[in-house]
């Protein structure tokens, strides 16, 4: 239980006056650019283990002009400036980066141009700025973005705008490849608190409605951070019950969609608070047990939890406060624990369990390839748990399984990819898909369906080509695997004017007069075709629609 907090006090450079500059986290420094009141485009430090204020000099470069509401991301080892308004109220277009290996300044050509905004935000992933939103204005209005821009940080290029719900003053989060956009104020400058998603591989936009609990922000300005799965945002609301203002956090659990208030509204009583952030217990330690004693007597025990994250609120506590005053004079720092929310680290199972398989350590089985004798290391407790074919010959007391080791017909990548699916219950991606292929058939030989069905939607989502969709639908003839089945023959449907000319098109036909699986491939390909299809071919030879009875008589094709 947290029994008393207490701010404390910044040293350094005071800030006096600077309201709405842009922060940008670096282990464990704070990086603050810019900022409106007395308009400024001086770069500030706050080193969050001594809580000193400092001034940063370049070394070399032109600084950005002054400016306010503007985003400021880190990428590699450089501060990306973009947008916002300068003292004149003319919005900004440019970007500017801040080296913080060399410090200097510098401004890469740009290729594209965006409409210049303030109040957006920016977010990095995968080495492209994701820009959304903000304020604009033109000759004759000014108007709210309604669109998402990315700025590729490799080649400097701007994308096309992608449309999205309209917004400024509101807040972006990463959470793994998801950008959760919450509240702010919409085109019609009214103050909104409704949440949704962009998934930035696909840059499918996702509002989440059906939400638990009720978050009404009094003010659009507001502050949003996620820890795990989890988003955490401060900012001010209304007490339904007084009619009065206060400053809230609200954490919401994103699988589960409900919001929960964290009861820190007792620390926050006294003074105004102008900034938010979560940083690493770690970078905190100094300040929450230092000589000073200004911050929070956390438990009587001191060992609280090492790595936990601390809550960081940066504001000002006097009494009275002259204009203009000092916005991050003072900073408050809370255990996330104390609040009863907890960083769960990310399972490392599915890595300690790779690493068993293939080392002889404590191995007591083997599993051969018949193409190789390359002996890969096993245990039978893991293969008897994961694997009932195995688990049967064991318990039979097939000879195999006294002597130690068993020989599959199967290649060896492809029985050590199988393998690897027992110990870890993963599919990688990245394998080849012939690889996939033939390990579908395998789980579909010794039924382990869920095998199966992860090397369907591998085969579907990452290897399903031109050159490739032929072996694809034969495997999946072969593993009874019936949705791909249907899904590479639709393909073929569509693409067969390429797929007729690839060498495992030609091959599936030569081979037409084969026993087994192959023949039975074929069969179900042929069967699988509408008796209404027809082939059509433009006038420049190219076929343009489904092309499906001709192709496979050799005289029609001749005449293609």
């Amino acid at each position: 239980m947290i029994r008393s907090v207490k701010p404390c006090g910044t040293t350094g450079q005071n800030l006096v006056g600077l309201w709405r500059p842009s922060f940008t986290r670096v282990d464990q420094k704070l990086y603050l650019y810019g900022g409106g009141g007395h308009v400024t485009n001086d770069l500030h430090v706050l080193d969050l283990v001594t809580m000193n204020w400092d001034c940063v000099l370049a070394q070399d470069g032109v600084p950005p002009t002054k400016r306010y509401g503007h985003t400021a991301v880190l990428w590699d080892q450089y501060i990306i400036i973009f947008g916002g308004s300068n003292e004149y109220l003319e919005y900004r277009d440019d970007v500017i980066v801040f080296s913080l290996k060399t410090k200097v300044w510098s401004r890469p050509d740009i290729k594209g141009e965006v409409p210049a905004r303030y109040l957006h935000s920016a977010t990095v992933y995968k080495n492209k700025m994701y820009v959304y939103g903000g304020f604009a204005k033109d000759s004759k209005r000014t108007y709210v973005l309604e669109e998402m821009r990315m700025l590729n940080l490799e080649t400097w290029t701007w994308s096309e705008a992608y449309q999205v719900p309209a917004r400024y003053n509101h807040s972006a989060s990463l959470i793994g490849n998801k950008l959760w956009i919450y509240a702010g104020k919409d085109e019609a400058g009214q103050t909104v608190s409704d949440l949704h998603s962009i998934d930035l591989n696909t840059l499918k936009v996702l509002p989440h409605i059906g939400i638990t609990g009720k978050v009404v922000l009094l003010k659009s300005q507001h502050f949003s951070e996620s820890i795990g799965n989890q988003l955490v945002v401060f900012g001010k609301y209304l007490n339904e019950f007084t009619g009065t203002s206060l400053y809230g956090l609200w954490i919401m659990d994103l699988e589960q969609l409900e919001w929960r208030k964290l009861d820190i509204d007792h620390c926050l009583e006294d003074g105004v608070w102008n900034y938010f952030t979560i940083v690493s217990k770690q970078h905190q330690r100094s300040i929450e047990y230092g000589t000073d004693d200004c911050l929070m007597d956390t438990s009587d025990d001191r060992d609280d939890g090492g790595s936990a994250p601390s809550l960081i609120f940066l504001g000002n506590t006097e009494k009275d406060r002259p204009q203009p005053y000092d916005h991050f004079r003072d900073v408050l720092s809370i255990n996330v624990e104390l609040l009863g929310v907890f960083q769960i680290p990310p399972s490392t199972l599915q890595s300690h369990m790779s690493l068993m398989l293939n080392n002889e350590e404590f191995s007591d089985f083997c599993i051969i390839s018949k193409d190789s004798t390359q002996k890969i290391h096993v245990h039978r407790m893991v293969l008897s748990s994961r694997w009932p074919h195995f688990r049967n010959m064991h318990a039979s007391g097939m000879i195999e399984s006294t002597r130690g080791s068993i020989v599959l017909p199967e290649p060896y990548p492809v029985v050590y990819a199988f393998l690897k699916f027992l110990y870890t219950d993963s599919v990688d991606t990245k394998l080849d898909y012939s690889i996939v292929c033939e390990v579908m058939i395998m789980a579909n030989m010794y039924l382990l369906e869920r095998l199966k069905k992860l090397c369907a939607s591998i085969l579907h989502k990452h290897h399903l080509h031109i050159d490739t969709c032929v072996r694809i639908f034969q495997a999946a003839c072969v593993s009874q695997e019936h949705g791909l089945k249907k899904l590479s023959q639709e393909f073929i449907f569509r693409h067969c004017g390429a797929v007729m000319k690839t060498d495992d098109w030609m091959l599936m036909w030569s081979q037409s007069d084969g026993s087994g699986a192959q023949r039975a491939a074929l069969e179900e390909f042929i069967d699988g075709i509408p008796d209404e299809a027809s082939l059509e071919v433009s006038s420049n030879q190219r076929l343009n629609s489904y092309a499906e009875t001709a192709p496979f008589e050799p005289s029609l094709r001749k005449e293609l």
